[in-house]
């Protein structure tokens, strides 16, 4: 399968129903969100797989288990400031580091919520960053 086009034709989807469509990929939750692009300065949305935190919720930047981490959290490090869809919710929000001290409590609600977190962890040597999304409004 070309991921690729499976998460152009996911976005579409998640987009054109309003969010009835495409917010759950089987058992995980799946927010779209958008962030300007660091390089080209054009607002790039990016289907993910979230998991609930705080008021809000969290992304894991696995990549997959891939030793780079993905252009999306390079995005928002680089420019904060996002827009969520999370089924029919929409927010602003700011993408924050999850703080150190609550890291593995909610590593470990990650890895029960979706195992395949629990592999990429041992797959790749760097830190997996932990994204939460503050709500703004």
């Amino acid at each position: 399968m070309n991921w690729k086009y499976f998460g152009k034709v996911h976005k579409l989807l998640y987009q054109l129903s309003g969010g009835r469509l495409g917010s759950r990929m089987g058992w995980i939750d799946v927010a779209l969100v958008s962030v300007v692009g660091r390089k080209s300065g054009k607002l790039r949305t990016v289907p993910i797989a979230c998991y609930p935190y705080r008021d809000s919720i969290a992304v894991s930047a696995s990549n997959s288990g891939l030793d780079a981490h993905p252009a999306w959290y390079l995005n928002m490090k680089a420019n904060p400031e996002v827009s969520v869809q999370f089924g029919r919710e929409r927010f602003r929000a700011l993408a924050e580091e999850v703080p150190d001290e609550e890291r593995e409590a909610l590593w470990q609600d990650i890895v029960e919520i979706n195992h395949h977190q629990g592999e990429y962890l041992q797959q790749t040597k760097r830190k997996i960053p932990l994204l939460w999304f503050r709500r703004l409004d």
